[in-house]
């Protein structure tokens, strides 16, 4: 076992044994470094023998990805635990992440509430795990959350992570549809940011921005032709019904440096839009659902003290593909 598994591991067992647990502190490496692995749309069933199978190899593959990569932070982006027995297969996978010892913060899918739990029971099997960064919000759910990386030097911010719920499907009579983010919720971002900053003495902290549902700036991008990108598109985008203006929210804010969803398993691509970049994660189930691209994880390593992070797709068959460095929203070698 390297050093680098065998921190947050002991970690997690100084949390086990504090009283009233206090959530896993982020830090970035004497290097500089700081790794961060996306899994997404795993649709981890277990109604019949076929899928029972199908689900215990993406539990295989995900260990073989979080071991190979050792990242410091795991970010699931929705759709993850889609049929009944929702709770055993939640806990499963909690019990799965407790070994590897890594923090991590789930966001839900548009078919995670579609099992046998609501959204807040849900909430209730996430927020048993020691190492989560998840809290839960006034109705009972997942809370959207930001949460800082801290320097490698001490106790001063240098990076900020944000989780956010896209929901599932348009609750408005008229509109059909997936869902979208509330006009509340681009509030909470632009005032989390805002918090943030003045943390930082009124410098922009750089952050990533992480849901599931992709916003309709990627449709625009996704089928214009002029627009460079990296990965693949394979498949219409399914965007949130709505734009209510959470993109433009973290151009304007100068501080993210990218945005990942999930959602679309036949797209894994990255690509820039003014200042920041809009990027998936690549398909982490079996075959469970539909897909057509090996499956996956996507892992970005972020630089501290630097407007950039270098990203790559890690393939279940040990490949890795699409490496690519990105500094203020464009690429570079």
């Amino acid at each position: 076992m390297t050093k680098r598994l065998l921190f947050p591991i002991i970690l997690s067992f100084a949390l086990c044994l504090s009283a009233g647990a206090q959530e896993p502190t982020l830090r970035f490496h004497p290097d500089g470094s700081f790794k961060i692995v996306q899994l997404t749309d795993m649709h981890l069933a277990y109604y019949n023998e076929e899928c029972s199978t199908f689900s215990d190899g993406a539990f295989k593959r995900m260990s073989y990805v979080v071991r190979k990569e050792k990242p410091d932070l795991i970010m699931l982006t929705g759709d993850i635990v889609t049929t009944p027995p929702a709770s055993s297969v939640w806990q499963r996978l909690l019990d799965s992440l407790a070994v590897y010892g890594v923090p991590y913060c789930v966001c839900l899918g548009n078919h995670d509430a579609e099992a046998d739990l609501s959204r807040s029971q849900i909430a209730d099997e996430v927020l048993k795990g020691k190492l989560t960064l998840n809290k839960r919000n006034a109705a009972g759910e997942l809370a959207d959350v930001s949460f800082p990386i801290l320097s490698s030097k001490g106790g001063t911010p240098a990076f900020e992570i944000y989780n956010m719920d896209s929901h599932d499907y348009s609750k408005v009579d008229g509109i059909s549809g997936y869902g979208w983010f509330s006009e509340e919720q681009v509030e909470w971002f632009r005032s989390s940011e805002k918090a943030s900053r003045e943390r930082s003495s009124g410098k922009a902290v750089p952050g990533l921005v992480f849901f599931h549902i992709p916003t309709p700036e990627y449709v625009f991008l996704g089928h214009k032709g002029t627009v460079g990108y990296v990965g693949r598109k394979a498949e219409d985008v399914c965007p949130q019904a709505i734009n209510t203006g959470l993109c433009a929210a973290m151009v304007q804010s100068g501080s993210i440096l990218g945005a990942f969803c999930g959602h679309d398993h036949d797209n894994d691509y990255i690509l820039p839009f003014q200042n920041l970049a809009l990027g998936y994660g690549r398909f982490s189930g079996s075959d469970t659902i539909y897909n057509n691209l090996v499956p996956g994880a996507r892992v970005i390593v972020l630089k501290e003290g630097e407007r950039e992070f270098r990203t790559w797709i890690r393939e279940w068959t040990g490949r890795k593909v699409d490496d690519v460095k990105i500094k203020d929203g464009k690429f570079v070698q």
